[in-house]
């Protein structure tokens, strides 16, 4: 007896479980989900029909009004920016962080365990907290209202997680193709080069996309060294846009509609890569 209504408390305590975990997945998919909805439908709403029901059920669509934002932003060149800045910074990062991950992993000299601490701090310290340092730099340099402006902090920042995160998964990674290639006469630049990165493609896809959706929506930077419209990225143009056209609620849901989706058109084509980088590197033996 003790046992079936033991065994009926267990199966009760799991179904209670199970309901408590989807009303919490639902929650959080809710939290996220319902805002970026809304925002794509109140970007093609009027904005008449917005001021009266901002929550409600649209009255009619207007599609329309992401062809004036993006005709109204001048969003061709500005995508053109935001799209050289984010893949040469994705390019730094990866072939820099990759030669100094397999570095720290494999190689032994003295400092390495230091130098690689130092990375950490680029972890901790915000980017305030260096950007008046890194303007007068920029400055004294010639650098401010050029891409490399851009670029070059952009790629700092990358730099710091992404070794770690490379670090850490080439640490799992197993030896044996590496020594095997070492007993035949191959360089170390070599084995890292036609070994360890073509089997190391689940991070670099991890890598890149992190880099290239931080680097997309990187405003701060910019914003502070760009201060000649033709050359201001997606980020800052849009922040622009929204001071000249402020009353005009769904232009403006149309235009933040178009400079976020391409990232997530990026991610949603390759999570599945995204999820396998993160998780392979504990996976491995």
């Amino acid at each position: 007896m003790w046992a079936r209504w033991r065994s009926t408390e267990m199966r009760l305590t799991t179904v209670q479980g199970s309901w408590f975990r989807r009303f919490l997945v639902l929650f959080v998919l809710a939290v996220y989900v319902v805002p970026i909805l809304w925002m794509y439908v109140s970007a093609m709403r009027t904005d008449p029909d917005f001021l009266a029901r901002p929550v409600g059920i649209p009255a009619s669509l207007n599609p329309g009004n992401f062809v004036r934002a993006y005709q109204m932003a001048d969003m061709t060149r500005h995508f053109g920016i935001s799209i050289i800045v984010t893949a040469t910074t994705t390019a730094i990062v990866i072939l820099f962080a990759s030669l100094a991950a397999y570095s720290f992993s494999r190689l032994r000299y003295r400092g390495r365990n230091v130098l690689f601490g130092v990375f950490f701090l680029g972890l901790i310290l915000p980017v305030q907290s260096y950007l008046v340092g890194l303007f007068v730099l920029f400055r004294s340099l010639g650098l401010l209202n050029t891409i490399m402006a851009m670029i070059l902090p952009n790629a700092g920042m990358g730099l710091a997680i992404a070794i770690v995160i490379m670090k850490y998964y080439f640490d799992a990674l197993p030896t044996t193709l590496e020594e095997s290639a070492y007993m035949d006469g191959a360089s170390t630049f070599l084995v890292y080069r036609r070994i360890v990165m073509p089997i190391s493609s689940a991070i670099v896809i991890t890598v890149s996309i992190f880099t290239t959706i931080t680097a997309w929506n990187e405003f701060l930077i910019p914003f502070v060294m760009i201060q000649n419209q033709r050359i201001r990225p997606l980020t800052t143009s849009l922040f622009v846009f929204a001071t000249r056209f402020s009353a005009q609620y769904t232009l403006l849901f149309a235009a933040l509609s178009i400079v976020v989706t391409p990232m997530f058109i990026i991610y949603f084509v390759f999570q599945k890569q995204v999820q396998a980088g993160i998780t392979a590197g504990a996976l491995k033996e």
